[in-house]
């Protein structure tokens, strides 16, 4: 009878510690992100500098050397990347005005065959339409130099700031490198009896984030790089953006289908007025999508486990609301963890006389 309460205290206090430590990181959300991003690069990584120890190279050296080509990889990114995108988005607000002549061209012919009963009302509509869409880029414009004037006007979030920007190469150094101690620790204070269990479970866990969240992650970076490419060739406007999303959209799948495609072939069509370029921009997508179901996803991901698109659509927009930017990226890997317990539970209930019960 004591052992049973004393397993029911034990159950009761994981909750009440797990619960209130969820409500602690909700509303240090601001502190613990550079923290949260460091042990995200850390699982991911982790596995290079393990095969790094196999080849006979200390942990230290091994992190050390990972990740100045990590950083050094961003820095060259960030540097090329840029300056193009700021280029390509400097051409689309100076040709925005052509675009919407040329849109409000397609479109007069066609309401005044729907309104035919007042032709000056829609003009006016439309006109009043155009106006807008011309003011979007500036108005964005705007809001964001806003937001990001409101964010650094305060001393306290510009220092905030540059201690995240310190704190997540040192906090991913340490991390990395002490990986395997941190599990060894963490396995030692599980209970011998549940020991086993809790090791399947963090082993079925571990094998969806490293199947999935590594893999999809990979192969949505390469479908990025290669829609950037092939739309850049084709001479897309806003083609890195355009790549870029389509490509990490590309998690959910066809969503970077859907919402790349459209707005590429417009622009491009706006641009260009011709159907060489937008067949051009058709073969980019069908060839990329062709390679990563051919080639891509099964040589990077293979058969390993993954998530339905419902699943990750809803952890996506969940995350994103409670804890903001952090929470989209998090939010897939705590799908994946949480669909591993589900499926388990579902397993035992099953098993269960509850079940079975006539």
């Amino acid at each position: 009878m004591n052992m049973v309460q004393d397993n029911k205290k034990l159950y009761y206090s994981i909750i009440g510690v797990t619960v209130a430590t969820l409500v602690l990181l909700y509303f240090a959300k601001r502190v613990v992100t550079p923290f949260f991003i460091a042990f995200a690069l850390a699982y991911l990584l982790d596995p290079i500098v393990d095969r790094l120890e196999k080849y006979k190279i200390s942990r230290t050296l091994g992190v050390v050397l990972l990740m100045f080509i990590f950083f050094m990889l961003m820095f060259l990114g960030g540097a090329i990347f840029v300056p193009l995108f700021r280029i390509q988005v400097e051409n689309l607000t100076e040709n925005l005005p052509q675009y919407i002549d040329t849109l409000q061209r397609w479109a007069q012919p066609v309401l005044d065959k729907i309104a035919v009963w007042d032709p000056e009302k829609s003009r006016e509509i439309l006109a009043s339409g155009m106006q807008k869409m011309g003011q979007l880029p500036l108005t964005l414009l705007t809001a964001a130099t806003s937001f990001i004037w409101s964010s650094l006007s305060s001393i306290m979030s510009l220092i905030l700031m540059m201690v995240n920007i310190f704190i997540i190469p040192v906090a991913m150094f340490y991390l990395l490198r002490d990986f395997d101690i941190f599990n060894a620790k963490i396995i030692d204070l599980i209970p011998p009896r549940f020991r086993v269990t809790t090791l399947e479970i963090f082993r079925d866990v571990d094998k969806v984030l490293s199947g999935f969240v590594r893999g999809q992650l990979m192969v949505a970076s390469i479908m990025a790089v290669m829609y950037c490419v092939g739309l850049y060739i084709c001479g897309t406007p806003m083609s890195l953006f355009i790549g870029a999303l389509a490509g990490f959209a590309s998690l959910i799948p066809y969503l970077g289908l859907v919402i790349g495609l459209v707005p590429a072939a417009l622009l491009t069509f706006l641009q260009f007025h011709d159907i060489a370029h937008l067949a051009g921009v058709a073969a980019v997508f069908a060839i990329a999508q062709l390679l990563e179901g051919t080639v891509i996803t099964p040589r990077v991901v293979g058969d390993r486990i993954g998530l339905h698109p419902i699943v990750i659509m809803i952890a996506v927009l969940i995350g994103a609301e409670v804890f903001g930017l952090l929470g989209v990226f998090l939010a897939v890997p705590a799908a994946a963890a949480l669909n591993v317990l589900l499926a388990r539970g579902v397993i035992k209930y099953k098993k269960s006389s509850l079940f079975s019960k006539v």
